[in-house]
């Protein structure tokens, strides 16, 4: 039995060339850790990561000799506390609040008594939820470090953000934590100063963030003919 748990940009699936059963999952992560890749551990038949994360299982029987088979996922890893039961080959399952969750395909061949026969447990573990937002940004800087005002995070499942002059003009808005703002209004480059924003969030452990301060904008270049507030 062939089986592929990763991490990967790209959907991979892996064939046991000529054996049945087998089986394999697959999990495209990357859209949501490109800023925390640090945070994403993946290993043959398991994964820790932050959430929501997408799960896809596959399986390969022979029909014609299978009385039974399913994959069912549990939050215990003797199953006995299983949380869904799929009759099914291929499902996709997203995993969505924190947790360790497991996952094994049952199969029961004709003929045969008791419980038939499992695959080796898939152990996909959600993370605690992360949000850390900074305070300062340099639009112009010649390192092209710290240009944009991004939060880092981890394991949301919920997203809003919003961006304020002084005089409370929307100046950015997002419902995507992979944004952020580049220090602009209306594509022009708004001056030193201070600008403030409004995040509200809610991570996969149930804690909710109401976030508000200030993002301090600081030039290393002198704006010329600039009339943005």
């Amino acid at each position: 039995m062939l089986l592929l748990l990763t991490a990967l940009a790209t959907t991979t699936t892996l064939h046991a060339a000529d054996t049945l059963p087998w089986d394999t999952a697959y999990i495209d992560a990357q859209t949501y850790i490109d800023n925390l890749a640090d945070s994403v551990q993946s290993a043959t038949r398991s994964f820790q990561g932050p959430g929501p994360i997408l799960v896809h299982f596959e399986a390969e029987i022979d029909r014609d000799s299978t009385d039974y088979f399913a994959w069912e996922i549990a939050d215990d890893q003797q199953f006995e506390s299983i949380i869904i039961t799929y009759r099914e080959t291929d499902i996709d399952y997203t995993f969505d609040e924190t947790g360790t969750y497991y996952a094994r395909f049952n199969t029961k061949r004709i003929g045969e008594d008791g419980d038939g026969s499992y695959s080796e447990v898939y152990t996909i573990k959600i993370t605690e939820s992360l949000l850390q937002i900074p305070n300062l940004i340099t639009p112009d800087s010649p390192s092209g470090t710290n240009q944009v005002f991004k939060v880092k995070y981890q394991s949301l499942v919920s997203f809003e953000m919003w961006v304020y002059n002084r005089w409370g003009q929307q100046l950015f808005h997002t419902k995507d934590p992979a944004q952020g703002w580049d220090g602009t209004q209306n594509g022009r480059s708004v001056p030193t100063g201070a600008y403030y924003y409004l995040i509200k969030a809610r991570g996969t452990d149930g804690i909710t963030y109401n976030k508000k301060g200030d993002i301090n904008v600081l030039r290393t270049k002198k704006m010329e003919n600039s009339t943005i507030n």
